[in-house]
């Protein structure tokens, strides 16, 4: 009697085991799935999730490397977009470039100017003529970057300078501008790409560290004296955005450990949501595999 019934408990035993197996199998390919969505389809996700369908935006540095990239996301949530460029034709190509997503003549959803970003009157009046089209402005993201070498232990103060003139005192100009309109409608987010230089300085990059830092130190006081205006204020830090000029810097290096373009852009837009009301005031880092 003992041994039958060990047999058959041996037997029961067998199977449940067999069972479990297959369970678990079954759920391991239905979150391997959903995780390879979730990985490849943040973007997807976004447009799902938040809608910026009554939106208006300024986008700085939309014809930069990143720039593309971040138009199209904010376009594909259903945002109006507005591009100040030095270049027009630059501008202009970028617009057509975007098919439908760029609207029609009767209602536009891209609205290219010339527009000389470091003088406060000029884009005070480009603010103006985005009013007069849309009616509002709710989201500047500034994209504005690019990379230049400079040593610390040569004190090359203008080199320094020349690169604080071309990011910090160009977002400064462009995000003041835009504080007026949002300030009147108790709402707005502010959005600056920064680098994850920003937090500690690198060799041959003292004045891109220095310039990065006083960025990320400026949004974080203009999130304090905005906060209980309906205004938020945040950095995005990359590490590495996998882009051509990357690539040719670096070309043994591995670009599949850097972040994409799009990794960053879904950061860009989620901060610019009605949804990320509670964030102000911080750096987020992409520092995606490296």
């Amino acid at each position: 009697m003992t041994a039958g019934l060990l047999h058959a408990l041996h037997g029961e035993l067998a199977d449940l085991a067999a069972e479990r197996e297959q369970f678990v199998a079954m759920q391991q390919t239905k979150v391997a799935r959903l995780l390879y969505a979730i990985e490849h389809g943040h973007l997807a996700i976004l447009v799902a999730m938040f809608d910026l369908s009554k939106r208006a935006v300024i986008l700085t540095g939309a014809t930069g490397n990143i720039g593309p990239t971040v138009l199209r996301a904010y376009l594909e949530q259903g945002a109006h977009v507005a591009i100040p460029v030095r270049d027009e034709a630059k501008g202009a190509a970028l617009r057509d470039s975007l098919g439908d997503l760029a609207g029609t003549a009767e209602d536009p959803r891209v609205l290219v100017r010339a527009t000389a970003l470091g003088e406060l009157a000029a884009i005070e009046g480009f603010v103006e003529q985005m009013l007069r089209a849309w009616g509002r402005l709710d989201i500047v993201a500034n994209l504005i970057g690019g990379y230049t070498a400079s040593d610390a232990a040569s004190g090359d103060l203008a080199a320094y300078r020349a690169y604080w003139d071309q990011k910090v005192a160009t977002i400064v100009t462009a995000t003041t501008a835009c504080l007026r309109p949002m300030r009147a409608r108790g709402y707005g987010r502010v959005v600056n790409v920064s680098s994850m230089a920003a937090l500690k300085g690198e060799k041959g990059a003292a004045g891109y560290a220095m310039a990065n830092a006083a960025l990320l130190r400026w949004t974080e006081s203009l999130a304090e004296e905005t906060k209980r205006e309906g205004i938020t204020a945040n950095c995005v830090l990359p590490r590495i955005i996998d882009v051509p000029d990357n690539r040719a810097a670096m070309p043994k290096a591995d670009p599949s450990r850097w972040a994409s373009a799009a990794e960053v852009a879904a950061v860009v837009v989620f901060l610019s949501t009605e949804e990320a009301s509670g964030i102000t005031g911080t750096a987020i880092p992409v520092t995606a595999r490296t």
